[in-house]
């Protein structure tokens, strides 16, 4: 049993020299190799970066060059295949031709009485050095070695000395020998060579190619290189430019130094750019516009509100406070139409066309009106029928809506708004939005669906965005849109006989499917 407490016994080995245990050597080697293993990934990432663009697209320089490179060769291997082929092919007819002619040679330089000297002596004899030391030959006359090459062997080339061409191993050695005769002299002449110095031939011209072929590379290699980074310096002066633009600028990039195969891209960036800061302009007005169109209303609110305040009877203050309901009202309207305005021209590159019933989305808009018209005392009438066309629902909604606005707050108190959904014989679809308001002056129809545009004495202060939301929707759909007189007033309105307002949308037919 071990005691807990102070002991006598002392500790039989110090920690500081302690052999470390096995499990602990597994550690030390696992530490290690992890380290071994993020040396190694950080090479490769340094490795690949060389080789790789910013984005994780591999470098066009280096793409090309590498390309070029393997293809020219490839075509050097196969041609150089093709090469070794044909010659593995004639080598042996080359070696033919070659020994003949020397043999003919080394017989036609031959002098007269050769056959007289005395035989082959090697340890007396003068041996004369042959001009090609690859071959070997022996001049024979009457049986005896009287000239021959350094490396030529003791023995006949070829013992039967039959004219012609043979094949003879001598000492372990493959020959190729022809040997040709002068019977009027009385001379042999054999001429031979090695299998193993044909070979050794044929490789070196193959070595030689081969260097010839690197060098070639390496040279084509870094023209390549040179010549496509210089190419590209336009694209890499087209970066510079761009990293060194304010955020906003977006003036078209210059084209004019730029490769052909690079046009296309550049040109269709700068229609981006171009399209972009149509947007950011269109947004900048339509930000200045609508700051312009809520900061009346807001002084309005503000203003009735301050009057509530200030009211020292329950009848101001409430009559005060009716005022900063309308307000409100108007403000919340504006602020309706100029979320649909951006609606609409966020979405303007995404309309979903689908087939629709025309009809039965004005039944729903008009009950929207329903409280509306009541406290007004107005009256809305419906005359449609099936109205079958291609369109967007979420942007016809806003078409309806906002005619069937326009007519009921300028239709006025006790007032008439008609709403007419008809379907031509050719399949165009006629809408009609008409009340019995003041109207519109000739001269005013032109202008009256630009935007933020109040026709002069207006009874209801409106936004001037509503009509032209509706037009900008028409023209998407394609239809035509126009303006008229609308219902007539009799002679007891307190305003008097006359003619309303009607705004008159024509939708193209839908394509019938088959």
């Amino acid at each position: 049993m071990s005691a807990i407490g102070g002991g006598d016994t002392p500790a039989s080995n110090d920690a500081d020299t302690r052999a470390p245990s096995a499990s602990e050597h597994e550690e030390s080697w696992r530490a290690r190799w992890c380290e071994l293993d993020a040396r190694h990934r950080a090479w490769h990432e340094r490795h690949n970066a060389r080789h790789h663009s910013f984005d994780g697209g591999r470098s066009l320089r280096w793409t090309l060059t590498w390309v070029l490179l393997k293809t020219v060769l490839l075509a050097w291997f196969v041609w150089l295949a093709c090469q070794v082929w044909q010659l593995s092919r004639e080598h042996s007819g080359m070696l033919d031709n070659s020994l003949r002619e020397i043999a003919e040679q080394v017989l036609a330089s031959m002098p007269e009485g050769l056959e007289r000297l005395p035989s082959r002596d090697p340890k007396r004899a003068t041996v004369p050095v042959s001009a090609d030391q690859k071959m070997s030959f022996q001049v024979w006359a009457q049986g005896r070695n009287v000239v021959y090459s350094a490396a030529a062997p003791l023995q006949p080339l070829n013992p039967a000395f039959k004219d012609g061409f043979a094949r003879r191993m001598i000492d372990g050695e493959r020959w190729q020998v022809y040997t040709l005769s002068d019977a009027r002299r009385g001379l042999i002449v054999q001429v031979g060579r090695t299998k193993r110095m044909a070979i050794k031939e044929l490789q070196g011209w193959i070595v030689g190619s081969l260097l010839a072929a690197a060098l070639i590379l390496v040279l084509f290699g870094l023209a390549t290189w040179k010549v496509i980074g210089m190419s590209l310096r336009p694209i890499t002066a087209l970066r510079d430019t761009l990293k060194g633009r304010p955020p906003l600028d977006l003036t078209p990039l210059p084209t004019q130094a730029l490769p052909a195969e690079f046009r296309p891209l550049v040109d269709a960036f700068n229609d981006q750019l171009e399209r972009v800061d149509a947007a950011v302009q269109h947004e900048r007005r339509f930000i200045s516009d609508a700051a312009h169109e809520l900061r009346t209303p807001l002084a309005v609110l503000s203003t009735h509100a301050e009057l509530a305040l200030r009211a020292t009877t329950l009848e101001e203050k409430n009559a005060a406070l009716l005022r900063l309901n309308a307000g409100v009202q108007r403000s919340a309207r504006l602020s309706e139409q100029l979320l649909d305005l951006a609606r609409l021209d966020a979405g303007a590159e995404t309309v979903r066309l689908a087939p629709l019933d025309l009809s039965d989305l004005i039944v729903l808009v008009i009950r929207d009106f329903e409280t509306l018209a009541r406290e007004r005392r107005q009256r809305i009438s419906l005359r449609a029928g099936p109205a079958r066309l291609l369109g967007d629902v979420d942007q016809l909604g806003i078409l309806l809506r906002n005619l069937i606005d326009n007519a009921v707050r300028h239709a006025g108190a006790d007032g008439q708004v008609a709403v007419a959904c008809t379907a031509e014989a050719d399949g165009t679809v006629v809408l009609r939005v008409a009340d019995n308001g003041i109207g519109v002056a000739p001269e005013d129809c032109e202008r009256i669906f630009d935007r933020f545009y109040r026709a002069p004495g207006s009874p209801e202060g409106g936004s001037g965005i509503g009509l032209s939301l509706v037009a900008r929707i028409a023209q998407t759909h394609g239809a035509k849109i126009e303006c008229g007189l609308g219902l007539e007033r009799g002679a007891e309105d307190p305003r008097g006989p006359g003619r309303g307002f009607e705004v008159c949308v024509r939708f193209p037919a839908a394509p019938v499917v088959a």
